[in-house]
């Protein structure tokens, strides 16, 4: 399995592609929705916020969110972590990552 540090950076909150009960979560393109919610399109492109950006994590398609946003835009946090819960997706604070390296 591909080191988490690698892929993950501390100041992020994974939403996971996965269920709490492990089911892979429906439909395939939530990421893109939910990362499409603050991009912005210029210049004929679609630009995504730098607080949300679309990765592969454990072998599945999630959406990191930078911590920093809860204090740039609440809301937008807010409605992200009740999305998760809403839908019983599992959620990964990368810091832990750390400290279970420590623990180690």
């Amino acid at each position: 399995m591909t080191d988490n540090l690698e892929i993950c950076y501390l100041d992020e909150v994974i939403i996971e592609g996965q269920t709490a009960d492990g089911k892979k979560f429906r439909p395939s393109d939530w990421v893109d929705r939910l990362c499409g919610m603050l991009a912005q399109f210029e210049r004929h492109k679609v630009s995504y916020s730098p607080y949300l950006r679309p990765m592969m994590f454990k072998d599945m398609q999630c959406v990191a969110i930078k911590r920093e946003l809860e204090d740039k835009s609440p809301s937008a946090f807010s409605f992200l972590m009740q999305f998760a819960n809403d839908n019983k997706l599992v959620v990964t604070d990368c810091a832990s990552f750390k400290d279970k390296a420590k623990a180690s």
